[in-house]
């Protein structure tokens, strides 16, 4: 199958690749089939299949911050289907800023995908100690004193 994506053009992908999003991502709920594109080491988007111009910049918040962890609840693992740890992929959408070094994460609303059955859902818990524009370089700045 060939689609539109927003950063690397015309791509063909396979329908295995397709992860299903039943009620979109939050603001985006016409788009409910994305697939995960590498970009870079540390980065990924998150390109709908369904609109070339919906892509989000993702990351493993595990890559930056150590402290992260995300309690699923189990309405969300019954709905994603999720029968064990393994299953379960989380990714953060990221905004870049200009200088580079500005950029944020945002660890209240992770991703959360279910790598075995191809699904997945944006979990906004009804509290979170963690912010929506955590800053990328917060760690790194913090190790280095």
């Amino acid at each position: 199958m060939i689609i539109q994506t927003k950063y690397f053009g015309k791509q063909e992908i396979k329908e295995a690749d397709i992860l299903s999003f039943t009620n979109g991502i939050p603001g985006f709920a016409n788009d409910k089939q994305f697939i995960i594109q590498p970009f870079g080491e540390a980065f990924s988007i998150l390109q709908s299949i369904d609109d070339a111009d919906v892509a989000f910049i993702v990351t493993s918040p595990f890559l930056y911050f150590d402290h992260f962890s995300v309690d699923l609840p189990d309405h969300l693992v019954q709905q994603l289907a999720i029968q064990s740890q393994k299953d379960v992929a989380v990714w953060v959408i990221v905004s870049v800023r200009d200088p580079f070094s500005e950029s944020t994460v945002n660890l209240k609303a992770p991703i959360i995908i279910n790598v075995r059955n191809k699904t997945g859902k944006q979990y906004i818990p009804e509290q979170s100690d963690y912010s929506l524009r955590t800053p990328l370089t917060a760690p790194l700045t913090e190790k280095r004193v």
